[in-house]
């Protein structure tokens, strides 16, 4: 969707305007120029209130179009197929900056003047909100939807995740996404919860099965670490009393659980081993299943030589 960009309206903040409504309203609008803002307090209500301002802007601009573009045969604007990164997850490691990419289709509307959407976290964007991120495409006033019908559009935002400079342990949970869209269609969308999505600390699992090669009827000790990034030190931990499967298989056949266990604590955080009695040649694994805070992590598959 090409837009033209100009402040026009007065409260000096700009939307997104479809060009067929410009070129009808004579009216030159583009998308909010806001800093980003990830800081907990000022910083996220600062945030939050630059989004508000263009939405406000975005409504502004349809009641100001001419009637022939202000008006559509539609009833309601509709948002749908929100994701995080193809799904409702994210994970972030210890130094490197990742991007979480928000996904969305709005359709009921032929004319889009404005939509954003946001990353925060808390229990209300009032008095219990921790976090408020905009997106980078917010900041930098560039398109962040495209055309892809005659009443659609599908929109695209992405966000930069330092656990260097803007995370801390605490962040790892649940997030929402504030949506805002407003079309010519009759009714707009305005929520603070268009998905609910959960931004994780990245997880790893080592695994080692020895020794190999191994004379038959001797003992395998399997041995691995369960660890997650941790955002307040930027160093990797053990991931403490968490249940981790142990799974085997033969040289040609698929891996199976045959126990479960608790990571260790204290001096031994995170780790697991376990012995086996070797047999016959054989592989073994050790798989997590993750938490809300967590992702899931399969170690890499360790086969033992018995002769």
């Amino acid at each position: 969707m090409s837009q033209h960009s100009r402040d026009k309206l007065t409260s000096g903040k700009k939307v997104t305007l479809g060009v067929s409504a410009l070129a009808a309203s004579g009216l030159a609008i583009g998308l909010l120029v806001a800093p980003s803002a990830m800081a907990d307090g000022t910083g996220a209500a600062e945030a939050l209130k630059q989004s508000k301002a263009a939405a406000a802007d975005a409504a502004a601009a349809k009641t100001a179009a001419p009637k022939t573009f202000a008006a559509s045969s539609a009833d309601s604007t509709v948002v749908s197929g929100v994701t995080v990164n193809g799904s409702n997850t994210a994970r972030v490691g210890t130094t490197n900056t990742q991007t979480v990419t928000v996904k969305w289709t709005i359709s009921g509307g032929s004319e889009l003047y404005g939509t954003n959407a946001s990353l925060w976290r808390g229990t209300d964007t009032g008095s219990g909100m921790e976090r408020f991120l905009n997106s980078e495409e917010f900041e930098a006033d560039a398109d962040l939807c495209v055309r892809s019908g005659d009443t659609t559009y599908s929109c695209t935002a992405t966000f930069k995740m330092d656990p260097r400079s803007f995370l801390t342990n605490e962040d790892a949970g649940v997030w929402k996404i504030s949506l805002w869209a407003i079309t010519d269609a009759a009714t707009d969308v305005d929520t603070d919860n268009a998905k609910t999505w959960y931004l994780k600390r990245w997880s790893r699992l080592s695994n080692n099965a020895a020794p190999e090669p191994v004379a038959k009827g001797k003992t395998i000790t399997v041995t691995g670490k369960l660890e997650r990034a941790n955002w307040d030190t930027h160093k990797y931990a053990g991931y403490t009393q968490q249940t981790v499967r142990l799974q085997e298989r033969s040289l040609t056949g698929s891996y199976a659980t045959t126990s479960s266990h608790l990571t260790g604590t204290g001096s031994l955080a995170g780790v697991e081993k376990q012995t086996r009695t070797a047999t016959t040649d054989r592989c073994y694994r050790y798989k997590f299943e993750g938490t809300s805070t967590t992702p899931p992590v399969t170690a890499t598959g360790d086969c033992v030589d018995v002769r």
